[in-house]
């Protein structure tokens, strides 16, 4: 029954390793940008765009030297009104979008990335589309009511691979060893009991 037990301990403990593994090598295909941009109002009254929040990336195509975004999240402003972004339009959607993130100075292409924001966006329906134009040599957004202005991201860390794997284990492996020396523990004999 103990060896059951024993074996029972060592095995759990494995699996949570292994699986704890398996999501940390899935996780490490990813990659997360915190990103921002700033584009002026045409007019000289008129209020610019901004909007900033986080990429979800997969990891770097080293042919391509490019990302590609598979999500979004943070918030825009125009016009005073903050909009929630709701989520990442598929590419060919809006604005001929392709939704790559490029590893080079020119950090998005000529369609841009495409995204659903909570407000009536530039076309009405709450869809937004920030592009790269090689002519202009700048950022903007797909509308008529702003120019070219800056667009950065900054790449977060990823976490070290098997890392919360090897934390489980050693963990399991701790609880193993500690129940381990209880049971001996309680084997052996003690002198209080005799005196």
């Amino acid at each position: 029954m103990k060896l059951i037990k024993k074996l029972g301990i060592a095995t759990a403990s494995t699996v949570i390793g292994i699986t704890s593994i398996c999501i940390s090598s899935a996780a490490q295909a990813v990659q997360i940008f915190d990103f921002q941009y700033s584009f002026p109002s045409y007019e000289a009254n008129g209020t610019g765009i901004s909007a900033n929040g986080i990429f979800i990336t997969t990891d770097l195509d080293p042919i391509k030297n490019n990302y590609t975004i598979t999500e979004i999240t943070g918030t825009r402003t125009v016009q005073g009104i903050t909009e929630t972004i709701i989520g990442l339009l598929s590419p060919s959607t809006y604005g001929i979008n392709d939704n790559l993130l490029n590893a080079s100075t020119s950090l998005l292409t000529q369609n841009g990335f495409s995204y659903l924001v909570s407000g009536s966006g530039e076309d009405g329906n709450g869809n937004v589309n920030v592009f790269y134009s090689s002519f202009n040599k700048g950022y903007s957004e797909l509308s008529s009511d702003v120019g070219y202005g800056s667009f950065s991201v900054i790449p977060r860390p990823v976490p070290e691979p098997y890392t919360l794997g090897g934390l489980l284990v050693a963990l399991g492996f701790g609880c193993w060893k500690k129940r381990k020396q209880e049971v001996a523990y309680q084997k052996k004999p003690h002198r209080d009991l005799y005196l």
